[in-house]
């Protein structure tokens, strides 16, 4: 894994963060369903958000994860980052 303070492409980023939310058990309760939810992916592909309780997977490791994946989203914008994820997340399949 990258060191949280490293520059990284978007595409990085955001599977560095779902890469480590796959460590979770509770589910879809992971931190990376947490940014689906917090830049309205989850919203526009699943109808609403997935998570009710982010207290239950971020730590301050996630938080930090989170927020250079927000700044990323800030950066390049829903098209791309939207693309990104769906990218990835094929991948993964």
């Amino acid at each position: 894994m990258a060191k949280l303070t490293e520059q990284g492409t978007p595409k990085e980023k955001l599977t560095e963060l779902l890469e480590w939310s796959t460590n979770y058990d509770s589910g879809i309760v992971n931190p990376f369903v947490v940014y689906l939810d917090l830049i309205g992916y989850s919203k526009e592909h699943y109808g609403g958000n997935l998570v009710d309780d982010v207290s239950e997977c971020l730590g301050y490791l996630e938080l930090t994860m989170l927020s250079n994946c927000l700044a990323v989203f800030e950066n390049n914008g829903y098209e791309t980052i939207y693309n990104i994820i769906d990218e990835i997340t094929q991948e993964e399949e």
